[in-house]
């Protein structure tokens, strides 16, 4: 039996979903992605011959789960999952159900806790992505809510560009309507 292959980085993975835009062919996500080839742009294959960009993926293998595509100056809310308690970290402090900073040495491990949300520290909502289109998971929720929003195994490499054919396209947007029924 084949071993599983061991993660480097929290238990999440982020997802793009049909609301990508890919920020017109610069993603901010991208940007802030501190493993490099995580987040790639993804074109799609016009009829008439020639690229355009479509959105962007996030290669599951490299995905550290870090929330730095995510959000920016966000308060996190965690849940220890087995204990429930409740934890609020902002810009990486944590801080417990009463807003009291917890100690270094009393922060549960982050394989122990689970997101279940965010909230804002400012009124300007900071988020990295303009269109909300980055969803954070626990990882294998975020493997199976990635296939419906691309397969990496039917992307093309065209001169070092990822590419998506118009039969892909259509069958991933096909599966994305049995999400909304």
């Amino acid at each position: 039996m084949a071993e599983a292959k061991k993660r480097k980085g929290t238990a999440l993975l982020a997802v793009m979903d049909e609301n990508c835009s890919s920020c017109a062919g610069s993603p901010i996500c991208e940007a802030h992605c501190p493993v490099d080839d995580c987040i790639n742009l993804l074109y799609e294959e016009l009829p008439g011959g020639g690229l355009k960009p479509y959105r962007v993926f996030v290669d599951n293998d490299k995905c550290i789960g870090c929330q730095m595509c995510f959000s920016d100056d966000l308060t996190k809310v965690q849940q220890h999952k087995d204990t429930g308690e409740i934890f609020y970290e902002y810009a990486n402090k944590f801080y417990d159900a009463n807003r009291k900073p917890v100690a270094a040495d009393a922060v549960p491990k982050r394989i122990s806790l689970q997101l279940i949300g965010t909230e804002s520290e400012d009124r300007l909502d900071k988020k990295i992505c303009p269109w909300d289109a980055i969803k954070m998971h626990e990882f294998e929720d975020g493997l199976a809510q990635s296939e419906y929003f691309y397969d990496q195994s039917k992307l093309k490499q065209v001169n070092g560009m990822y590419v998506i054919d118009a039969k892909e396209k259509a069958r991933l947007e096909d599966k994305q309507s049995d999400l909304y029924d």
